[in-house]
């Protein structure tokens, strides 16, 4: 399976809903139900008009179904850094389907985003699939640690930060 990957927009929305009522991805947002589906849209079209965060729906090239998503939002002093967040539908988790998003977070950074040097994402500590995707693809592990609070689950947990230097030519 291929993924092909693109720029949000309204009609893309359905989509969108599916993978965020996903349950795994309901675990790994920190909620304990799925979405309202009134609310997320709203969160949802509030999302594609800003201009410091790109969404991205992952279909396959077999079925074009949506399979997952990616945030790219652009953040730093220097507006230079790209921290990203992603989902997989737990239907095709252990197909290395978020190693290949995280691959296309990187490329598009690198190609399309002459500005960024680069990219971060936080991991939550006990999230071994997405920082087995990160590593793969050529991330460092920092010391930096966040410890947040899960209003939902009613938990702290602890993120790490890895971290991919842009290269170019």
């Amino acid at each position: 399976m291929k993924l092909l990957f693109k720029r949000c927009d309204e009609e893309d929305f359905e989509d969108f809903f599916i993978l965020r009522s996903d349950d795994e991805n309901i675990y790994w947002t920190g909620y304990d139900e799925k979405p309202n589906k009134t609310n997320l849209k709203e969160w949802y079209l509030t999302q594609l008009k800003r201009t410091d965060r790109l969404l991205f729906i992952a279909r396959s090239d077999e079925s074009d179904e949506p399979v997952g998503y990616l945030y790219l939002d652009i953040v730093g002093n220097n507006n230079n850094i790209i921290e990203t967040g992603h989902g997989v539908n737990s239907k095709y988790k252990g197909k290395g389907l978020g190693t290949e998003i995280i691959k296309f977070a990187i490329d598009y950074s690198r190609n399309e985003l002459p500005f960024i040097d680069e990219v971060d994402g936080w991991i939550l500590e006990d999230n071994i699939g997405s920082i087995k995707n990160v590593l793969k693809n050529g991330y460092t592990e920092t010391d930096e640690r966040k410890k947040i609070y899960l209003k939902n689950l009613n938990i702290y947990k602890i993120m790490k930060k890895y971290v991919y230097k842009i290269k170019r030519n």
